[in-house]
């Protein structure tokens, strides 16, 4: 019992020991646990530890901030543009004629050919999607893995062997045209990618691109590309032309297969090699198609392709006239095109025209008298050879119906129907006496012939003695005789009868120029002023018209890819003469045509019809004009040579440029263009007026055989008597 006791007590004894120990373990891991959380405690309370997190956070919520506001600010710079602009690929716009025949194209800038995606090969989609933009269905317009794998690699490589550009932020700049390499306008690129994405679909914008990119050599667009390098269409693309042309991309240029088949070939076998990385092609498959060497085309094919295109794009005076009169109306659709601009221009009479030019040119450089260059089609430089041009207008809508600015666009794209003024000489002469019949004179007063008194013209600062053509004067003639012989003596007479600033405002309102650019002179009486043919021909549109100038233009409307009219022609005209003065004029240029008048040769080359019209030859035959009107049509012809000089000698307007204004109105006519009598004003009265006065003759007149008889319309009729007699 006692050793169960010793036992038991034992027993305790040891309990107690290991209870004790146990405590003892306890108590050192507590005061290991708290020394080791005094420590952390410590780390953390260090007043500079805690400036230091602060300043961390501090600086990364201010990096947010900051990138907040650079996100915000570009993305407003790019909710500015036009997202609609991403969607109009450039197209060539179509001109027509009047009768809506195709006359050629206008190509902008960057002009493909669209297509529809689902007529593009997928070995081409696939391909460009590898090489150019592997995540193009997974990110948004920005890949920002891309972005971080191409800086890595090219740290690497230490230059630039991948971009980190999406298909989006590529398209941007194809259609807003941003350059350059800086961070600037890599972020607006990111924000307005962000925009297209959240405008069109994905499919959309893979379509835009393919048809846009450029892809060497002229060709924009995926169609144009596999029609130039291997002359077929998109849709029938082998792999390997499609990984070549997927690989030009990057640098058109200077992997063209036309001039760097090698490089080309190259890149190829890299877009092959990503389309195996990217699980688009077996390895299997790949090393078949790496061995392929497409058959790439002779560039001269593609380059004579569109040599032939450029033939009819902008490549004649009509053609020119109408691109940058689209550009003057429209200016921001041209580049993208598209459109269908109709204009005014007949075929048949623009190719009269032309032919008219063409034969009766050659027939004057085929004179015995004609010493300077002939035609020669093979011509480099500026053509030294005989110009012309001709311009014929619809009198009562101002529609130019024919324009010829020269004998060839390709030797000279100088037009000189619009932008040649040469000076008039003979056929500036109407317009003076219209406006001297708005002034009390009339057709049957008299007018001396003879030669200028020294002080004739008091307000002219030097004597001047112009001479007629002939080298002769003569006595008291009819005013009508003036215009109808093309005296120069009697006409500055009769502008002096009108005033040098009427005349001046004349030139104004007929669309000759702005009266404060022309200084006062008498030469202007005769025709020393300037002017293109088209604004003269213009202004005797209103002889035809009873005095009204309708401004002459050349495009009717302009409809847009989408169908919408975007510009309709609306007539604007002006009054020039008052009718009375208008008829009295024409009644003259009639005679002008007949026996006697200086045009009369117009009925001995076949032209019956009813019309006015005047020669007109500047000194020393530098310049050859004739303008004529009928009912309905008005038209002028200039002859001469772009360097001033005498084109023949006796090289009147009425025997060189006269036969060509009779070749274009004969086919006219033969047309269906119907040339009718001329109207007349509603009240014309026979009235005895004095000869010398032009007022209403008394028994004064009468004594001293001044009466005569004049036809005078309504609203020029006398309100006074003669008092010189």
């Amino acid at each position: 019992m006692a050793d169960r006791r010793k036992g038991t007590r034992s027993g305790s004894r040891k309990r107690r020991q290991s209870s004790g120990r146990s405590r003892d373990r306890r108590s050192v891991k507590k005061r290991s646990s708290t020394k080791k959380g005094s420590k952390k405690e410590g780390w953390i309370s260090n007043p500079w530890v805690r400036v230091l997190i602060l300043l961390c956070l501090g600086g990364i919520f201010l990096c947010m901030f900051a990138a907040a506001i650079v996100f915000f600010h570009y993305d407003r710079m790019a909710s500015k543009y036009d997202m609609e602009a991403v969607g109009r690929i450039p197209m060539e716009s179509r001109v027509i004629d009047a009768a809506g025949e195709l006359i050629g194209y206008l190509h902008g800038e960057n002009v493909g050919t669209p297509i529809p995606l689902d007529e593009i090969s997928p070995h081409f989609l696939n391909a460009l999607i590898a090489r150019e933009d592997s995540r193009f269905y997974r990110h948004h317009g920005i890949d920002r893995i891309g972005l971080i794998r191409a800086w890595l690699r090219n740290a690497k490589e230490q230059r630039t062997v991948q971009g980190g550009s999406t298909i989006t932020m590529q398209l941007t700049r194809m259609t807003y045209g941003l350059t350059g390499r800086t961070m600037e306008r890599k972020l607006l690129e990111m924000a307005l990618a962000r925009r297209i994405e959240k405008n069109y679909s994905k499919d959309e914008i893979l379509s835009f691109y393919v048809n846009r990119v450029f892809l060497g050599t002229g060709m924009n667009g995926i169609e144009q590309a596999a029609q130039g390098y291997f002359g077929k269409s998109a849709r029938d693309l082998t792999l390997p032309e499609a990984a070549m042309i997927a690989g030009v991309i990057r640098a058109p240029n200077g992997f063209s297969p036309f001039r760097h088949y090698d490089a080309a070939l190259r890149e190829m076998r890299g877009t092959l090699n990503r389309m195996v990385d990217e699980g688009e092609l077996s390895e299997k498959e790949a090393k078949i198609h790496l061995e392929a060497k497409p058959q790439v085309l002779d560039q001269a094919r593609w380059m004579k392709m569109l040599r032939t295109q450029s033939k009819v794009s902008g490549q004649t005076y009509l053609l020119k006239m109408v691109e940058d009169r689209v550009k003057e109306l429209m200016p921001s659709s041209t580049g993208v095109g598209g459109l269908t601009i109709q204009t005014t221009f007949d075929p048949r009479l623009q190719a009269a025209s032309e032919t008219a030019v063409a034969d009766r040119v050659s027939e004057i450089e085929n004179l015995e008298e004609y010493s300077h260059p002939g035609y020669d089609p093979q011509q480099k430089g500026e053509p030294p050879y005989l110009q012309a041009a001709t311009v014929v207008v619809e009198n009562y809508t101002g529609a130019i119906r024919a324009l010829v600015g020269g004998r060839n666009f390709n030797h000279s794209a100088f037009n000189r129907a619009t932008q040649a003024r040469r000076s008039l000489g003979s056929v500036f002469k109407p317009l003076v006496y219209g406006a001297a019949f708005e002034r009390g004179l009339f057709p049957g007063m008299l007018i001396s012939d003879g030669a200028l008194g020294p002080e004739e013209i008091a307000w002219e600062p030097e004597a001047w003695h112009p001479e007629n053509s002939d080298g002769e004067f003569g006595g008291m003639l009819p005013v009508s005789q003036g215009l109808i012989r093309s005296r120069n003596t009697m006409t500055v007479r009769v502008g002096e009868r009108a005033g040098i600033e009427n005349v001046i405002a004349m030139m104004e309102h007929a669309g000759l120029g702005h009266s404060e650019r022309v200084t006062p002179s008498a030469t202007i009486y005769i025709g020393t002023i300037g002017a293109s043919v088209l604004d003269i021909t213009s202004a005797y549109s209103v002889f035809a018209t009873g005095g009204v100038r309708h401004e002459p233009y050349y495009i009717e409307s302009i409809v847009d890819r989408d169908g919408k009219e975007r510009f309709r022609h609306e007539d604007r005209n002006y009054r020039v003469l008052s009718p009375g003065a208008t008829w009295l004029t024409s009644n003259i240029l009639k005679q002008v045509l007949e026996e006697g008048g200086t045009g009369s040769r117009l009925r001995d080359f076949g032209f019956t019809a009813p019309a006015g019209g005047k020669t007109g030859t500047t000194n020393d035959f530098v310049d050859a004009w004739f303008l004529g009107y009928t009912s309905r049509l008005s038209g002028g012809v200039w002859l001469g040579l772009d360097s001033p000089d005498t084109i023949v000698e006796g090289g009147y307007g009425g025997r060189i440029a006269m036969p060509i204004w009779n070749d274009i109105m004969l086919e006219a006519q033969s047309f269906g263009y119907e040339f009718t009598d001329f109207a007349e004003p509603k009240e014309v009265i026979s009235m005895e007026l004095c000869r010398d006065s032009g007022r209403l003759a008394t028994d004064g007149c009468r004594e001293a055989d001044t009466v005569y008889v004049e036809q005078v319309p309504h609203d020029l009729i006398p309100r006074k008597f003669c008092k010189e007699h």
